[in-house]
């Protein structure tokens, strides 16, 4: 394997990014701890996509402690994912900062939206692998989440029937009768749970044998043909429709 790579300097960072001023500011407000740290470390950063460092297979359990482990720490289910993966990948995804992830919990700072514990998976999936491997991965690991009874590892489990966290947690809270305030040891089971998922993934295609199995049910792919590009052409979604949408 021959490694592309190209040396950055975290001045060199600092100066690309316009940080120099805010270095030079912080310095002079007493703060400028960073300027030392920026004179004299380097990291070796190879050209993307990073699919060839990616050369032996993941622990899927490992992984999968990981992100239970991350998650309870308080690094949410987004960052506690997306770090599970990069450290089992080691070099150069290790290089990463964690903390990118840490918005995505909650659905994205508490907002509900895409699950985090699939966005920091998908995340570290694209570090590895670019177009349609990545897309392939990703689609599956949203169609897997939507139709799987989660968490696996927990008594009470319940579909969440599409990406969102919104819906995950309120059809487990309707199923495990608990409140939403009481979910940690649940999201902490799903964050580690589709961490893992995505690690088999990664797997599968590095051995050639990845097969997606996630189908759109027919209902939705009528919905899908007429409103994605069809007669309305009026949205965008893979979602099934009828968790928020009455027929017509």
């Amino acid at each position: 394997m021959e490694a592309k790579k190209k040396v950055l300097t975290r001045r060199d960072f600092l100066v690309s990014a316009g940080g120099a001023a805010a270095g030079i500011a912080l310095a002079t407000s007493g703060l400028g701890i960073l300027a030392p740290k920026a004179e004299g470390a380097t990291v070796d950063l190879p050209e993307y996509p990073w699919t060839d460092y990616f050369d032996k297979p993941l622990d899927v359990e490992r992984v999968r402690a990981k992100g239970i482990e991350y998650y309870n720490q308080g690094l949410g289910c987004a960052e506690g994912a997306f770090k599970a993966l990069i450290e089992e990948l080691g070099e150069p995804f290790s290089f990463v900062p964690s903390q990118v992830l840490n918005f995505g919990k909650g659905g994205g700072v508490g907002w509900g939206t895409l699950c985090g514990a699939i966005n920091g998976s998908a995340a570290a999936v694209s570090l590895v692998f670019g177009g349609q491997a990545m897309t392939a991965i990703v689609n599956e690991l949203m169609g897997w989440y939507s139709t799987t009874a989660l968490p696996l590892s927990i008594e009470h489990r319940s579909v969440a029937g599409n990406p969102l966290c919104h819906a995950s947690i309120a059809n487990w809270c309707k199923v495990s009768g608990k409140k939403s305030s009481e979910r940690g040891p649940r999201c902490a089971a799903l964050t580690g749970d589709v961490a893992a998922q995505a690690a088999m993934y990664m797997n599968e295609m590095l051995a050639g044998t990845f097969v997606p199995a996630y189908e759109m049910s027919e209902e939705t792919k009528a919905c899908f043909d007429c409103h994605v590009g069809g007669y309305a052409d009026d949205t965008l979604g893979k979602m099934d429709c009828k968790g928020c949408h009455e027929g017509h």
